[in-house]
Formats: C-alpha cells, structure tokens, sequence
C-alpha cells in the first residue's frame, strides 16, 4: 500500500512542469536578486565545494582548550585558530541546495563547563546587513540576519535544543520535542556576542553544560547551523538545505565529535525571589510583599524534578484583548513561565496550543495548564505548591505535573494531576498516553486518560515528510452527576514544500469534560481538509514562489446535523524575491445555529441556517524592512446582512534600541435590522538598552469594553539567569471622549539563580 502511495506521488512531478510556467501569464513585473561574492580569507581552507550540496551528513571535530575565551564577538583569540573551520552553507530558499552566496564558516571548542561556538558571517556588503533587534526572546529577530543553531545533545535524532542570535547580540531560544514540537518558553541560561567589521558579522556563544541535557559518556552530538542573509530574502543550512524541512529537525543534523570530559555539576538549581506589589483597585487598595523559590534538581542527565513554593506570575505577558464574531469560547494561550518551560512533553496526539497550527480550530486539548491557577472567570488563583518532573529515560518521554491551590471560592484547598508519557518507537514516531486528574473549579473530581500514536518519517517518496496522529480519550466527572464521555480523532499530513496536504477528524461526545483541558465544542464531529501546490518557477525572475490553495472545515452534530462550514479558495497567493506577499481568497461559510445568540454585545442572530460568502485581499511587507507588517481587508455577507473588516499590523524600527508596533482591526456589521461596529487596536513601544535591558510598554482599546489597558514591563537580566521585573498594570474607563482611570497595580520582582 505504501509503495502505491509512493508512486502516487511520483506522478507529480508532471504538475511541477505546467504550473512553474502560470505565473509569468498573471503578473509583470521585476523584483531580482543578484548574488555576492564574498572577500573571505579562510585560515583553514575548505575541500573544494561541490556545484550543491554534497550526499551524507557532514561532521566537524570539536577541540578542547584550557584557555579562557572573552565573549565579545570578536573571535580574535589564538584558541579559535586550534578548531577545524566548518561549511560552507547551502541554500535552502531560493536556489535549493546550491551554495550561498555569502560564505559562512564555524568552529566548535569546549573546555569542562562551556561549549563555544564561534560563526563568521561574510559579507560584501557589511553596512547593509540587517540588524534591528536587540530584546531577548524576540520573534521579530527572524526580520534581521541572524544565525539559527539546533543541538541534539544526546544524539537520539528527535530532540535538542535551539540557539539563534543576530548581529546585535539578540538571543532567542527553543527546545525540540520528537522533531515535531518547538517551546519557544525555555529560558535557557548562555551567552552571546557578536560584532559587525569590515568582513561581515561574527557571533560568538558560550553555552554552559549546567544549562543542558546530556549523557557525559557520549562523546558526538548533533549539530545543524543555518542562516539568512535579509536583505537578499536568501537562507542556508549547513545540512539537510531542503525547504520542507527545517533546521530544528535534529534528524537531519551533522555530527560534532570527540565532547569529552563534560560537566554538568550537581544538576542543582536554585531560583529564589522577592516580591513587592502595590494596588489599587475598586474594592480594596494596599501595598504586600512576598517571597517564593523555585528548586530544580537532575535526577539523571535528561530527567529533573522542579519544585515551586508560592509560585508568582507577575511578569507574565498580559493577555491580548479578542472580539468575538462566533458562539463559540475564545482561546487565550498559556503565558506563565513554569508551566511553559516543559510544555512539549505534553504535547498530545497532533492537538496543540499553536495558533499558527493547520487543522481543525483547537477541538480539544486534554491538558491546558491555564486551566491551573486561574478561575472560570480567569481571575488568578494562588498556587501554594507545584511540582514537576520531566524529562526523558533511554526511549521514554515523560512530565508529570502537581499543584495545590489555595482556597477560593469556597472550595477549600485543591489539588490538581497531569502526566504524560510516550514511547520512541520506529525512526520517529512514538505511543503515549495522557491523564490529568481533579477539578480546581467545583467541588466534585474529574478522571481523564487516554492514548495517542504519532508517526513521522522524512523519508517518504525520495525525501518527503509524512506526519499522521491517532488519539482517543475518556473523561470521567463526580460533580452533583456522574457522567462519561469521549473524544477521539486522526490526522494525516503531507506537509511539503511543492505539495502540502492534510486531513483530520475529531469526534467530541457532548459528555466529554476535560477539567484540566479545553473544548470549543462538544457533541460534534469536525473535519478537515487542505490541499495547496506550491511552485517555485525560474521565471519571472522577481517571483520566488507562488501558492494555489483549496481548504474546508465542516462541523457536524453526533446526529449528523451540520453546525457549521467554511470553504476557503484561494487562488492566487505570491512571494516576491523581495519578501513581500500578497494574496486573495475566497470564502464561503455556514453557521446553523438552534438558538439565538449574541455578537459583540448587542447585535442578535436568530437560529437558523444562514450560508454567505466574502473576499478576502491582504499585502504582507517583508519583515526585513524598517516598516513591515500586514493590511487585509475582508468584504461580503454575513448571515442574513453584510460585513466589512479592514486590519492592519505594523511594525516601525526607527533604531536598534527602539520598534514601535501598532494594530488596528475594525469591523462594520449590518444584519437582521441591526447594525454593530466594533473596534480592536494595540500600541506597542520598545526600548532596547542592551540586549539584556528591556523596557515595553503595551496600549489596548476595544469598543466593547470600551477601556483602555496599559501594561508596562522593564526586564534587566543583571547576570546570566537572574532577572528583575518592574510591572505596571493600568486600566482606564473611555467615557465621553475622556479616559477615566480605573484598577492599577505595580510590583516589583526580583530574582536569582544559584546552580551547583
């Protein structure tokens, strides 16, 4: 049967053929990139390169040195002269597998604490290079050049982590979960600097073995580097330069041999805290102080445990304000840092909390850690104590989960469970199960348990990706009832460069009551569909790619009644070699509701089946630019009426140490004799002292609340791992023109961490 899907697949090759030629008969235009030389002279010569990237996975030798290195992002020290030069890089976007045309060169040492990595970054243009970010754990550091470095520490070829910097010095760090799963969260402890001369820019790293995982009797670990070069939209990897895959797949990484002798201490972490907060508020004013600690031990070399005495979230990220245009609940992600840290472990059955995710909307997550620590009302909860262990043991991956709350509401002290645990089985996938177990908002219990099967191959149909997911649960709830119910679901998907494809399928019974979790719907079945073909023709010269896309999203009763549908073409969505997009589509949506309800707080829809159509036209700036962003606007009908949106997202990055945001969205509603206008918008203001000081200031206004909320956070990490945080939350009232100021509570938190 595979082998016949295989050759299905084989087949399009012909489609590549027609469809590469379309463009030139839709667009006119010249958007070129033309390739630079580099003036690179390498002390330690590379083989001759080959005309595109060699067969085989490349290796590099690490080297040991017992002198110390100053980490300035010079690289000026004899010592990085000792190391073997690794590269060059091979483009994977546009010219796949071809060499870059700027070279970049690395070498790898390590002493008994610290890995040091050292990149040199040619240039022919140095004054041209892109580097406007400065804060730590920015996502706008993608817009600049930057270097993007994935470890697979214990050479297992499924997990890692992921170290990026661009030429400020900016850091932003991931870690992989089974090739698949990216937390973003992981607050790493390591260094950076980096330097722009007359050659390029350098990045030197020193990466302490105390903040890694890894088997100290395992002398090679894997290794993949890529990086993009802005201004040229052109990127590279070191291995692997393929467009369906991506740097942080540790599958495809090369090696770094001959790590011996490595430390990683103890493996005890202690990270204390001292709070002062200040409020005042309608119901009560005052000033109160606090004290809490956060206690990390490694059991073995990927397994710890992590305790938290009065565990705070003052520096949390405050929530981003939503309308509503649906029946349905709002998804609000998880923004507090202990839950975050070891999120990928649980990770369950291809349902994730991402928003950039294909698929059904979020038909169930079994596990939310938002739902610990916050009410139904999302009004904080103190947690007295939590407890984690996480981590992994040979081809076992496992997190488990305990908090206590404090009383509220009258419900007296609560407990709450959640464990997972998965199986590596075949070259990438794994079977696992999921419980949670208890009910912070009622008084009654709740059992939920239930397994998954995950499978992965990147080496479908001559190096093609296959993904498909099974999942199956059960809930079982003791409130003032009892009741069972059920979820379940698959999911296969096709997720590559010139061909993508997917399809899932989610059961939720009207029973099903995941405390620990979160259900847009129940008693429903949900499908789903999307196919695109996404060409990347020679000519015209100014087009790098261009996408023709078809999706569906249908939502049924048990009994087969359908609730709701969308259908999404579209047909014309292009890339330039400038970075910039634009595309138009063509939606088509269904809402069968049994019961009135209301959007936005005052406009009324009878039940009913209601079908309507719109177009949708967006340009997206490249993020390159000192001004990018997106404009969309949306226009047609809406049930039984018309709906007009028009939004926008712009980023401003008058200097590295500054970038002002700004987001607007407003709708325009006309239906059942009715009519509604709602808008939605948010200021942004960054100030960038130096890569470890940072001071942001949110503004957010919607007419429905009609109130203003201002969220100011100063960051500094005054050592490696230690921070300050000084939060200020305001909110003010809109009323005739005129802001009335309402809530406000400051605090000040300080913290360090202490790591033997």
């Amino acid at each position: 049967m595979m082998k016949e899907v295989a050759r299905g697949f084989d087949r399009l090759s012909w489609m590549r053929q027609i469809v590469s030629s379309w463009p030139a008969m839709l667009i006119v235009g010249s958007l070129g990139l033309e390739p630079s030389l580099s003036n690179a002279q390498d002390i330690h010569p590379l083989p001759a390169a080959s005309p595109t990237e060699p067969d085989g996975e490349p290796s590099l030798q690490a080297v040991r040195i017992e002198s110390t290195l100053q980490i300035d992002g010079k690289l000026t020290e004899a010592a990085w002269m000792q190391a073997p030069a690794g590269g060059p890089l091979w483009q994977y976007d546009p010219a796949t597998g071809k060499e870059m045309s700027e070279l970049t060169l690395f070498r790898i040492l390590y002493d008994t604490d610290h890995l040091y990595i050292g990149i040199w970054c040619y240039d022919s243009d140095p004054k041209a290079i892109n580097a406007r970010v400065m804060q730590r754990d920015n996502r706008s550091i993608y817009s600049d050049d930057y270097l993007y470095m994935a470890l697979d520490t214990f050479h297992d070829q499924r997990n890692g982590y992921v170290f990026v910097v661009n030429p400020n010095g900016a850091r932003y760090d991931q870690i992989v979960s089974n090739n698949i799963f990216l937390n973003s969260n992981w607050d790493g402890v390591w260094r950076a600097a980096c330097s722009i001369d007359q050659e390029g820019w350098k990045a030197e790293l020193a990466i302490p073995f105390k903040s890694l995982s890894f088997n100290p009797d395992n002398t090679t670990w894997g290794f993949n580097l890529s990086r993009s070069i802005a201004r040229k939209v052109e990127r590279g990897r070191w291995t692997g330069a393929k467009p369906n895959l991506h740097t942080f797949h540790v599958s495809q990484a090369g090696d770094i041999t001959n790590l011996r002798g490595l430390k990683q201490g103890l493996g005890i972490e202690l990270s204390p805290y001292a709070l002062a907060r200040w409020n005042n508020r309608s119901e009560a004013s005052g000033t109160s102080g606090d004290l809490g600690l956060d206690a990390r031990y490694r059991i073995t070399p990927n397994l710890s445990t992590t305790l938290s005495y009065n565990t705070d979230f003052a520096e949390a990220e405050v929530d981003q304000r939503q309308l509503n245009f649906t029946r349905f609940p709002l998804f609000f992600p998880e923004r507090r840092a202990f839950f975050l840290e070891d999120s990928g472990v649980f990770e369950y059955g291809g349902l994730t909390t991402s928003s950039s995710s294909r698929g059904l909307s979020r038909p169930v997550l079994p596990f939310f850690s938002r739902r610990i620590g916050r009410d139904q009302d999302g009004r904080s909860v103190p947690i007295l104590l939590a407890a984690k262990l996480a981590g992994r043991q040979g081809k076992l991956n496992m997190g488990f989960m305990n908090a206590t709350l404090e009383d509220h509401h009258s419900l007296g002290m609560k407990n709450v469970f959640a464990g997972r645990m998965a199986r590596d089985v075949l070259e990438q996938s794994s079977v696992g199960m999921i419980t949670t177990v208890g009910d912070p908002n009622t008084r009654g219990d709740n059992y939920l348990f239930g397994p998954d099967f995950r499978f992965r191959t990147a080496n479908f149909n001559q190096g093609q990706v296959l993904e498909a997911n099974v999942f199956a649960l059960g809930s079982h709830s003791e409130n003032l009832t009892s009741q069972q119910g059920h979820a379940y679901g698959a999911s296969i998907a096709y997720p590559n460069d010139f061909f993508r494809a997917h399809a899932q399928y989610v059961e939720v019974s009207d029973q099903f009551d995941p405390a620990l979790g979160f259900v847009a719907r129940k008693n429903v079945r949900g499908y789903y569909t999307y196919t695109s073909l996404n060409p990347r023709p020679e000519r015209p010269a100014w087009l790098r790619q261009y996408r023709v896309a078809y999706s569906t999203e249908h939502f049924t009763t048990l009994d087969n009644q359908l609730q709701t549908a969308l259908h999404r073409l579209t047909p014309l969505w292009l890339e330039f070699n400038s970075g910039d997009e634009v595309y138009l589509s063509l939606n088509r949506q269904f809402d069968g509701p049994r019961e009135p309800f209301e959007i936005l707080g005052s406009l009324n829809v009878p039940e009913g089946q209601y079908w309507w159509d719109a177009v949708r036209v967006g340009v997206e700036f490249a993020s390159r630019r000192k001004i990018s962003g997106d404009i969309n606007t949306s226009v047609g009908s809406f049930y039984s009426g018309t709906r007009f949106q028009s939004g926008t997202g712009l980023n401003y990055y008058p200097w590295k140490r500054m970038s002002l945001g700004l987001d607007y969205d407003f709708n325009q509603i006309e239906a059942f004799n009715q009519s509604a206008t709602a808008h939605l918008g948010a200021g942004r203001i960054l100030f960038n002292f130096t890569p470890n000081l940072t001071w942001a200031h949110l503004i957010q206004y919607d007419s429905l609340s009609e109130s203003v909320g201002y969220n100011s956070r100063l960051i500094w990490e005054y050592q490696p791992g230690s921070k300050i945080y000084a939060v200020v939350n305001q909110n003010y009232l809109a009323e005739d023109l005129s802001l009335k100021l309402g809530d406000t509570e400051a605090t000040l938190k300080i913290g360090a961490i202490f790591r033997f």
